[in-house]
């Protein structure tokens, strides 16, 4: 069993989650997509204990947002074409800032990560990070019956604020110590999408394809059913998408 354990590191925040080099099994025979089940190995590396909350992106915006460094060549562009950014509006309906950020491009994501001193995590570091190294499907095993993080409905009164432990998470323990992992908001990630994605490439510090059209998002949404919200599931967007059920966590690289 791959143990995670909580640390206080200088490149990321104090209950980020830091988890120790090693290999884990990538990937599940449940999707075309999903196979072939390799195994993979990775640096050490950090992640956000909960999703970015809407509070943390609108100091972004009132600062970092202004400055090109935080940007990908394709962001910059991007951000040049809508200087007001994305889904202000939809964003607030019905939540507050402690609930997590949606409506965030690809984009914006990525720039807010290099902000903080991070980055999106790779389509790997989420997967080992999910499930913790273990089978799965879901974070916390295999039941579905459990009081689970997705709700299957809609309205924002669906999504967990990321600064409260909900009744249902204590129930439901994630070795981790990183929570809405499943079933919250689903996330964005730094690879590109191919359905053939494990089927070439390296199997040490995996990236995905240099380019591509889609992005991957991984986690499910409280809109979803179970099977949209393992830690293997993967599932492709353009990265300037822009929904109610999108947000993102940073990772980091530890020295």
């Amino acid at each position: 069993m791959i143990q995670v354990l909580l640390f206080l590191i200088a490149a990321a925040p104090p209950d980020a989650v830091r988890v120790p080099a090693g290999t884990f099994e990538q990937g599940s025979t449940r999707a075309p997509d999903e196979q072939p089940v390799r195994t993979v190995r990775l640096d050490g590396f950090a992640m956000d204990a909960t999703e970015v909350q809407v509070s943390e992106f609108e100091k972004f915006l009132g600062g970092g947002w202004h400055l090109d460094q935080h940007w990908s060549p394709q962001g910059l562009a991007w951000r040049n074409k809508n200087p007001r950014g994305s889904g202000r509006e939809m964003r607030s309906a019905g939540r507050d800032g402690r609930h997590p950020v949606v409506s965030v491009t690809w984009y914006e994501a990525d720039a807010y990560c290099r902000s903080v001193g991070g980055a999106l995590p790779t389509e790997a570091q989420w997967e080992r990070a999910a499930c913790n190294g273990e089978p799965g499907p879901f974070p916390w095993g295999n039941s579905e019956t459990v009081p689970a993080r997705w709700a299957n409905k809609s309205g924002g009164d669906a999504v967990m604020r990321v600064d409260t432990a909900p009744v249902d998470e204590d129930k439901v323990p994630v070795a981790s110590g990183l929570r809405h992992m499943s079933g919250n908001v689903w996330e964005w990630t730094s690879d590109w999408y191919h359905r053939e994605s494990y089927s070439d490439g390296d199997t040490t510090n995996p990236t995905g394809r240099q380019k591509g059209t889609w992005k991957t998002i991984r986690g499910g949404s409280f809109m979803n059913l179970p099977s949209y919200s393992t830690c293997t599931h993967r599932e492709p967007t353009v990265p300037d998408d822009v929904r109610l059920t999108l947000g993102f966590r940073c990772a980091y690289t530890l020295d």
